[in-house]
């Protein structure tokens, strides 16, 4: 079985385009120290509070093991 886990990145609007709160490129960085494989980024943009959403997942640790 293969566990998910989701982090939600603000995006703010303005003029001349949209802006993310955090950059994308560290959180998967982040996570990929951590054990965690990026599978894809979902963007919410057509929302009144837009975020993109990036998916990781990874096999489940067995209990004991770091």
């Amino acid at each position: 079985m293969i566990e998910y886990d989701f982090v939600s990145i603000a995006v703010t609007r303005h003029r001349d385009g949209s802006r993310l709160a955090d950059d994308y490129r560290d959180v998967i960085r982040t996570r990929a120290e951590h054990g965690w494989d990026f599978v894809q980024a979902v963007p919410f943009d057509a929302f009144s509070e837009p975020r993109l959403d990036l998916v990781f997942s990874r096999k489940p640790r067995k209990e004991g093991s770091r």
